[in-house]
């Protein structure tokens, strides 16, 4: 999983618009640990930054989110999910207390041509 993800996370309420976040992931033999960045629902203008740390099991993915508390306040929030079978996607639900919500995270088409183009070179070096 390691890499650069684009994602999503939304509230029960259904008037509440979808939350957008980037986040850089490094995937070390199954622990988890990054960063994410996203706009602040509470100050306009402003970013909220949280750490990652969690595990993949196969396709089980677990981690929290704890935000450092700079642009909002600091908390944690439990993320639960299943990475697809081609690895490119996340989809599951987040939850803090007893309040959840669904979330969908995607590798970046940045990220995968980037490594597309690295696997490349180390084949034309492979063979020259």
């Amino acid at each position: 999983m390691t890499g650069l993800w684009i994602g999503q996370y939304w509230y029960p309420e259904p008037w509440e618009p979808p939350c957008s976040f980037i986040a850089t992931l490094s995937d070390n033999q199954g622990s988890l640990s990054g960063s994410t960045s996203e706009a602040s629902d509470l100050l306009a203008g402003a970013d909220e930054r949280a750490d990652v740390r969690g595990t993949r099991s196969g396709t089980a993915v677990s981690f929290y989110k704890y935000y450092d508390g700079d642009a909002a306040y600091g908390h944690a929030v439990a993320y639960e999910g299943i990475l697809s079978t081609d690895g490119q996607q996340v989809d599951g639900h987040w939850s803090i207390d007893d309040y959840s919500g669904g979330f969908v995270m995607t590798r970046s088409l940045q990220a995968v041509q980037a490594g597309e183009e690295e696997a490349e070179a180390r084949m034309d070096a492979i063979i020259n």
